[in-house]
């Protein structure tokens, strides 16, 4: 009983997805219209696709493996976080990693041909975030990881759904920012900047490209006896 009062106590409010959720909307934007000399998402795909041949797969894996180079670069981490302006005051750290994964799970929807304008679509970029964790809430909607996205299955995903993924997304999402606790919450600020370390590195943004490939590209056919594991290593573009 104890321990269950503790945990009750230590949990993050209710409207705390609600403002995760507005963080996600305040950097969606600014992966949409660019920043600074940050470039766009369309932008970032365009490029990384004119720089593979306008092979979509091969742009994809370039794009996740230079997005790598920069969730572990300090440096990077740092300058982006100055730049960017949320509804909501959270660490540079926290920012610039919601940054670097959304635009790159954007550029990736956009190369598999989908609106990232379009509020369905947003929502799933939002789930994409989760990684391996996403298959979860995505299966509840339809949606099975590594089939091709269609029109078809966006278009039958209602609002209330989407509405419901969303904030399911940001409630995970808390918790694996380590934001999840009443204590680390105080309106999305934690105590130490070094609380969300385990969410910056390298590993997790492979995986969360990886997830994002296979939603809105879909699967290597198996015939072609390639993986997105094996085309990741190489890089050739540095947005």
């Amino acid at each position: 009983m104890e321990t269950e009062r503790s945990e009750s106590s230590s949990s993050a409010p209710p409207e705390a997805p609600g403002m995760m959720l507005q963080v996600l909307d305040g950097a969606y934007l600014q992966v949409l219209n660019g920043f600074g000399f940050f470039p766009s998402a369309e932008a970032v795909a365009a490029e990384y696709l004119a720089h593979n041949n306008n092979d979509v797969r091969r742009a994809a894996a370039d794009l996740i493996n230079w997005q790598m180079t920069k969730a572990a670069t300090s440096g990077f981490l740092t300058n982006i976080g100055g730049a960017a302006t949320l509804p909501i005051s959270i660490p540079a750290n926290i920012s610039s990693v919601l940054y670097l994964q959304l635009r790159m799970i954007a550029s990736i929807a956009i190369l598999g041909g989908h609106d990232v304008r379009s509020d369905k679509v947003r929502t799933l970029v939002y789930v994409t975030l989760l990684g391996s964790a996403a298959a979860d809430i995505l299966k509840e909607a339809g949606i099975h990881l590594g089939q091709k996205l269609t029109v078809a299955a966006i278009t039958k995903i209602t609002g209330l759904v989407a509405r419901k993924m969303a904030t399911s997304a940001a409630a995970r999402l808390l918790g694996k920012l380590g934001l999840s606790s009443a204590r680390n919450f105080m309106k999305l600020v934690p105590v130490a900047g070094g609380l969300v370390a385990a969410a910056t590195d390298a590993g997790a943004t492979k995986t969360i490209g990886v997830v994002a490939t296979k939603l809105f590209i879909g699967e290597e056919p198996a015939a072609t006896g390639k993986s997105l594991d094996a085309t990741l290593g190489t890089q050739s573009v540095g947005v």
